[in-house]
Order: structure tokens, then sequence, then C-alpha cells
């Protein structure tokens, strides 16, 4: 199997439970951090003047601040409550705005029409989709132009060196997932050709970019002492490996999808307040797909007449 697999029901690993704060991991990460804001920053710059960029599964908002400067508009989705309540925290301290909205979604039903946004952004996400096809049929169906997908792959430069020590590379080379993680924590990683077909399949056109995290273990062999000496040399090499090593070298491999630009259809029409007038013109029920009617504080579906609240900043659009 190229992908992992697409049960009915596919889970979402629930970042909530235990209480969890994602910030957390990302204590002591500035190398990590680093180099996939260069990669980010480049890849948008290229990209030309951005409408509307969402960013998928972006957890507590932090690489929002990287898209802001090249988006007039920046969405971010994520499942868990308390990743959007520290990016509501952070990012919205004075409360809702017309140029960053807050969305809390099911990556395998998002609700967003067709074709909605312009760009979007998908960034440790994918080593955590119990059905990778049917994420990646619904994160597209949403864009209209580019995407940029991080692949964690399992062919990686030390991962091949430990499997060739172990007499174990031939699983390297074929297209299934490599799973790594437990029914309730799923953790995938992927041969970039598997990932690169299911997405031309679905019409994009792909680029590979770049090689990110390329030395991600190198602080745990350096003592602590030396690091501030260290840290230019590998900051450096890490430069050099993302060109160099695209494909092979690092567990984290860039990809830049595009395609041909669809127009999105005119939205039906309905009162909606502000500041969700332009965001509400991009939404539909991710139960049904029906059309939603607005007040300042719900977004009722007409179709199925499910509700969907707003607390805050950030609406709930996760069906139960």
């Amino acid at each position: 199997m190229a992908t992992s697999p697409t049960p009915n029901a596919a889970h979402v690993i629930n970042y909530d439970a235990d209480g969890y704060d994602y910030r957390r991991f990302w204590q002591g990460k500035e190398y990590e951090h680093w180099a996939e804001a260069r990669v980010i920053r480049r890849t948008l710059r290229g990209a030309g003047a951005i409408d509307w960029l969402v960013d998928l599964g972006g957890g507590f908002g932090r690489n929002i601040p990287l898209y802001q400067p090249f988006a007039r508009h920046v969405v971010l989705v994520d499942f868990s409550w308390t990743n959007l309540q520290n990016a509501a925290a952070q990012l919205l301290p004075k409360g809702p705005s017309d140029r960053l909205f807050l969305i809390r979604g099911n990556i395998y039903h998002l609700p967003f029409r067709d074709s909605s946004i312009e760009v979007g952004c998908t960034v440790r996400v994918l080593h955590h989709l119990a059905a990778t096809d049917a994420a990646l049929a619904e994160m597209g169906r949403v864009l209209s132009q580019h995407w940029l997908l991080d692949v964690p792959i399992k062919h990686h430069l030390l991962a091949r060196a430990k499997a060739m020590a172990r007499g174990r590379a031939r699983a390297l080379r074929d297209w299934s997932a490599n799973d790594i993680g437990t029914p309730d924590e799923p953790f995938y990683n992927y041969h970039l050709d598997a990932i690169r077909t299911v997405v031309q399949q679905q019409g994009w056109s792909d680029k590979l970019v770049a090689s990110v995290d390329n030395f991600r273990r190198w602080e745990r062999v350096v003592p602590g002492a030396v690091r501030p000496v260290v840290r230019p040399v590998v900051y450096g090499a890490e430069r050099v490996a993302q060109r160099a090593g695209r494909g092979w070298w690092g567990p984290a491999q860039y990809l830049w999808l595009s395609r041909t630009d669809r127009p999105l259809a005119a939205a039906p029409e309905t009162q909606v307040p502000a500041p969700w007038t332009e965001l509400a013109a991009r939404l539909q029920c991710p139960q049904c797909g029906g059309a939603l009617a607005w007040t300042s504080d719900a977004a009722t579906c007409q179709q199925c007449h499910q509700a969907f609240q707003r607390t805050g900043a950030i609406w709930d659009f996760v069906v139960d």
C-alpha cells in the first residue's frame, strides 16, 4: 500500500488528551523551526500576491507569522481546541480580525467550498494521517492554485544507513507506508514517490523544492557547551543540504504543488456580519456541503440544519 489505509471513519489524533500542550514540543527546537521557516519564506516569496492562504493542521499557529507577509487573508485550521485557544491568545489578543481566521476543523471533512482558497500549506501533518489518500484528496479539493506539502519520508539518509546495517534496505525501496505508531496515535513515514503519484493523480503538478531538517539530531550529539560554536556550521550545512539533498537526505521533503487556477463559483446570497463576510463566501457545511446561514455567533446549514458555533475568535466546524 502506497499510503496509510483509508477506513470508513478515519481516526483523528486528539491533541487535547491529558492536557497536552503542543507548544512544549517546540521548546528547544530552534534549528528545526528555522529550517522550516527558511523554506516556507523562500517558496511563498516566489508565489506572487496571495489573497487567501490556509494552514491545514497548523497547530497553535507557529507558522502564521511566516505566512502573513505574503497573504492578505490567512486561515488556520486545526482539530485541537487547546492549539486554537493558544493561537487566539498569541495571534489575536484584541479579538477577531478580518485578516486572520481560526477554524476548528476535521482534515477529512473541511468546511471550505471547492477551490475556495488559493494557497495551502500542510506542515508536520501527514505523519498523523490514518487515511492519507482521503486526507490528500480533501485538502486538495479546497485549493485552487498552489500547495506546500511537507512529506515525512522513510528512505532518508539516516534511515538508509540504519537499514543497511540491519540488512533491511529493501523495505525502504517499496512504496508501502511505514507504520510506526499505534491505533490511538497513528504515525506514518512514506516513500516520496508514492505521495507524488497520489497528488499527480489528483491533478497537481509537483516540484521538489527542499530537503528539510537534514541535521535534526545534531543537538543530541553535540555537547551543550560546544553548540554555540557548532551552530553556524550546522545552519550553513542546512542551507546547502536543502537543495543538494532533495529527495534523499532529510526526513522531511517539501513539495510545491501547482495546477491551473480553478475559479470559485459565486457564493449563495446570505447576510454575513463582519468580520466574517469574506470568509463566509468560502465556507460550506462540512457534513453535507450545504450553504450556511449566518449570525454573529453561529452558522447553520440550510440543508441538513447542522449548527456551528463561534467561541471568541474560533469557529467550530467539527461534526461530532
